[in-house]
């Protein structure tokens, strides 16, 4: 190695020494600028101290009353979807051991299994002195019905009594009038009509009514039913429905709901006819037909197939019924059809339904269903492009076009039954006929008199109107922004 090499290496060690030495000042002058400098100390005089950390705040204070013991305390619980009593209370901070107990007397007039998510409880409590994380329970209410109220006190013994009172709920009668724009549903429901009773509706015209291909822009309809309120509260509850009323294009149909002496309560049409039939026309509710049955080119496939059955396109989750009383002769997930229940209604019939969601809770093989009993929920399981229930009407074990299946004839009252059905259909169709939907009062501040000395509505009334619906005299509702009617 050259002496000019070894010059070279020297050169090169020292500017690297270099480099570092001054990389390491740069860091240290820069972690001195950086360290906090210590703030000048001002007088603390005439200024609160911060508390210490076992000082009591005011948010901590409990209240006590005159010999220093805690107060009673009320305190909401919130039932939340799989709860359980018990968790419960556990999550109010109630001992394990006061939780059991109260379950237990509770048991004399409720089955805690039946709580819900709807249900209201509350419990009155004192705080434990000394022991902020534990709670005395005092008492404890639940209202698992409108008319139902549970209070579980603590008695001088130690012992909790559950004891339960039944509340008087004033009964009235609704009557409802309307158009048809949306759909039933939809148009029904913002009169306020209770969702359980245009269920109700619904399943007593799926026997006579096609409710995807039936309906026309103006088409009427009409219920009366029961409701039920709690005054205190003003709290209410849907009854029985016991009329309703369709004005299709081309024919009105009115179905009451009567209780013969002898058989079951349903819906009889004018005539006394039972509306129950064979099969439902529609299992699922609200739901458009989106294919029917026959030749068709398969959407998944891509080529013509023979489509032995009709769909019904819904949203996810929506309920289907049972189209017939019947026994659930198979279910469970089934090649292509995903969840898949079939129902055996006599030697000769039976029905299926496919691509379902999840099955509803206590089905199997083997078991009874109603006419009209949820079995199952829209789903896109098995070979499907979307949401939807696949139907078939099976005869003989060979699927076949439900249109072309008769439904069988209807049962009908008679003698005494007939003549208090008449009766009832006299009072229904008179409650109904002079009925007449309640329209938008006019204030004496929106009256102004005109030049000629007649009444007319003050100008800035019609232009606040304008932006919300107006009922008019036959029970329709306008749209926003529709001319406002002329009063009466």
């Amino acid at each position: 190695m050259t002496v000019r090499t070894y010059v070279r290496l020297i050169s090169g060690g020292l500017c690297l020494v270099a480099a570092v030495a001054i990389a390491l000042m740069d860091f240290f002058s820069g972690f001195e600028q950086r360290a906090p400098r210590p703030m000048p100390q001002e007088s603390s005089q005439g200024l609160p101290s911060a508390p210490h950390s076992d000082e009591t705040t005011p948010d901590d204070e409990v209240c006590t009353n005159e010999d220093g013991e805690p107060c009673p305390v009320d305190e909401t619980l919130q039932v939340m979807r799989g709860d359980t009593l018990s968790t419960v209370l556990e999550r109010a901070k109630i001992d394990s051991g006061q939780a059991h107990d109260v379950i237990e007397a509770l048991k004399s007039v409720f089955n805690p299994r039946d709580l819900r998510p709807d249900h209201e409880i509350y419990i009155t409590y004192i705080p434990v002195k000394g022991a902020p994380l534990e709670r005395d329970l005092i008492s404890l209410y639940i209202r698992p019905s409108l008319e139902t109220e549970i209070t579980v006190e603590r008695q001088e013994n130690g012992r909790y009594k559950a004891t339960q009172e039944t509340k008087e709920l004033t009964h009235t009668t609704e009557v409802v009038k309307g158009e048809i724009h949306d759909s039933l549903y939809l148009d029904a429901g913002k009169q306020g009509v209770p969702a359980k009773i245009l269920h109700e509706m619904i399943k007593a015209f799926s026997y006579d009514v096609d409710f995807q291909r039936s309906f026309h822009p103006g088409d009427g309809y009409g219920l009366i039913y029961d409701t039920y309120r709690d005054p205190e509260s003003l709290k209410e509850v849907p009854g029985e429905l016991a009329f309703a009323y369709l004005r299709l294009k081309d024919k009105e149909l009115r179905l009451y709901y009567f209780k013969p002496k002898k058989g079951n309560p349903g819906f009889y049409d004018i005539n006394g006819a039972s509306v129950r039939k064979g099969l439902l026309r529609t299992p699922v509710d609200g739901a458009r037909l989106s294919s029917g049955f026959g030749m068709r080119r398969h959407p998944v496939l891509g080529f013509s197939k023979m489509h032995k059955g009709v769909d019904f396109a819904a949203p996810k989750g929506t309920p289907i019924m049972a189209a017939g009383d019947g026994v659930v002769e198979k279910m469970g997930p089934f090649s292509t059809y995903g969840n898949y229940i079939r129902l055996r209604h006599n030697s000769e019939i039976s029905t299926a339904y496919a691509h379902m969601s999840r099955f509803a809770a206590g089905l199997r093989v083997g078991k009874s269903v109603r006419q009209g009993q949820v079995i199952g929920y829209i789903g896109m399981t098995g070979r499907t492009t979307g949401p939807h229930l696949h139907y078939e009407l099976l005869k003989h074990g060979k699927q076949v076009d439900p249109k072309h299946i008769k439904t069988m004839p209807a049962g009908k009252l008679m003698g005494a039954d007939l003549s208090a059905f008449k009766n009832l259909v006299a009072g229904l169709n008179q409650k109904f006929e002079s009925y007449v939907p309640p329209v938008t009062e006019i204030s004496a501040e929106d009256e102004v008199v005109s030049e000629e000395g007649e009444e007319s509505i003050d100008p800035r009334t019609l232009e606040a109107e304008q932006d919300m619906p107006t009922p008019a005299p036959d029970g329709s509702v306008s749209a926003p922004g529709a001319p406002a009617p002329a009063p009466a």
